[in-house]
């Protein structure tokens, strides 16, 4: 087994360091409790395949850097060492992250602890985040090709010199092992199978940032203003401290752009005559020659045979105006009156009026209900 180090200053990188990442685990965890890991494997089955390569990062704020640590099997006897250096150095850390970890690393290294008979304990008891897992839903909306790590590594503007993938580089590996063997020369395929593992640690590292996004209808906001535009959107101004610049479109059409200190939702508003459905239906006759609905209590003066008990889905009144889209209409208080185009659709909009303009505690809830 060969041990590799390597470590560069954090100000060449997306680095916690700035004092922005306030979200999870940044902000529950010192950032040096904190370890990415990723693992080469010979393929994807445990019981027929081997760990050729571990590596681990973590980041030094005393020096400003960030480590990566790469324990390689230059043999096939190299397994059970290596898990055992890994083991004993993350249980220092309290925090493991990597991607498709919980699917694939972690059942892979369990396999492997429990036929060489290593304590598995110090991996299993940790906290683990699966970034693959937290961030998967966000690649639609950022607009990328798929979900790998590489194609968020783009989206963050981060360039590979590493072109493999994980299953090119077992010939590589299994072609490095020949050479070693016959005493060939092996520098080339080495720097290829440690760039790959070495770049995914960073990769992970800076990709983390975009963790922010999960929390976002969480973070401390305040709403500025509101600005009409002419293509029928509104634009809603947000301040607040967010760690990276990006860009995305949610479900419903609304564009969101974070930058810097300011977040901006384009959301579209809808010119149209729409709904509101009484609640208390019960407490309503349908009025049979109008075609309308009126109260018991004034009811009760008109001719039984000219009204029946309302229903649900004829228990409205209409209005015209413009409409803001709501997630949930129980996002509000009771005050606030939801409107619908029809009682059988579930998209639900509030009647923009200058008053909700004005109100910021309003939107600040609306900012809050787009992101859950």
């Amino acid at each position: 087994m060969q041990i590799y180090m390597h470590n560069f200053a954090c100000e060449k990188m997306i680095s916690p360091l700035d004092g922005r990442w306030d979200f999870y685990p940044y902000n529950e965890f010192d950032i040096e409790e904190l370890c990415f890991f990723d693992i080469e494997t010979t393929g994807l089955a445990s019981a027929t395949s081997n760990i050729y390569l571990i590596g681990a990062g973590y980041f030094d704020k005393e020096k400003k850097e960030f480590n990566v640590i790469q324990w390689f099997a230059d043999d096939y006897d190299s397994e059970k060492e290596m898990l055992k250096r890994f083991v004993s150095f993350v249980d220092t850390r309290k925090v493991l992250m990597q991607y498709n970890g919980s699917s694939f690393d972690i059942p892979f290294i369990r396999a492997k602890c429990k036929r060489h008979k290593v304590d598995f304990g110090p991996i299993e008891n940790k906290k683990h985040l699966d970034i693959y897992v937290a961030l998967r839903k966000y690649a639609k909306p950022l607009g990328l090709e798929n979900k790998k790590l590489k194609s968020f590594e783009k989206y963050i503007g981060i360039d590979r010199e590493d072109m493999f993938d994980g299953g090119a580089l077992i010939e590589v590996y299994v072609a490095y092992i020949h050479n070693k063997m016959m005493r060939k020369e092996n520098e080339p395929m080495l720097k290829l199978l440690l760039l790959h593992n070495y770049e995914d640690i960073v990769g992970l590292s800076q990709v983390s940032v975009l963790l922010f996004l999960k929390e976002l209808g969480g973070m401390h906001v305040r709403y500025e203003h509101a600005q009409f535009c002419n293509d029928g959107v509104i634009r809603l101004i947000y301040s607040g401290n967010f760690p990276y610049d990006c860009s995305f479109t949610l479900d419903g059409d609304i564009e969101c752009r974070c930058l810097d200190s300011q977040i901006i939702l384009k959301v579209p508003v809808r010119n149209d005559t729409l709904k509101y459905y009484f609640t208390d239906y019960k407490d309503y006759y349908y009025m049979i020659e109008e075609g309308n609905v009126i109260h018991k209590s004034v009811a009760v003066y008109t001719e039984p045979s000219v009204r029946r008990k309302a229903v649900k889905r004829e228990c409205f009144v209409t209005k015209a105006g413009k409409f803001l889209p709501v997630k949930k209409p129980g996002c509000f208080s009771d005050k606030t009156h939801i409107f619908r185009e029809d009682y059988t659709l579930k998209d639900y909009y509030i009647e923009m009026t200058d008053e909700l303009l004005n109100d910021s505690a309003f939107f600040e809830k609306y900012f809050a209900q787009v992101f859950e």
